[in-house]
């Protein structure tokens, strides 16, 4: 058994198919159809699914500097 990190990776979201949550052998990925995974789940063809937005920060009052 090997380890492998894909370079299209970033940050759990793949940079080939825009805004796809990171899913290696999904279609459009550079594995799709090369590899074989241990888990027989993984081996089926399976579509990308949109990556989770997280939830925005509440912004914070700005600090506004006084003049004195």
């Amino acid at each position: 058994m090997s380890s492998w990190s894909c370079p299209h990776d970033l940050n759990g979201i793949c940079q080939l198919v825009q805004g796809a949550a990171c899913d290696p052998g999904m279609r459009g990925c550079v594995l799709h159809g090369k590899v074989r995974f241990a888990s027989e789940d993984k081996n089926q063809p399976r579509k990308p699914v949109k990556h989770a937005q997280p939830a925005a920060p509440a912004k914070s009052p700005s600090k506004r500097r006084l003049p004195f």
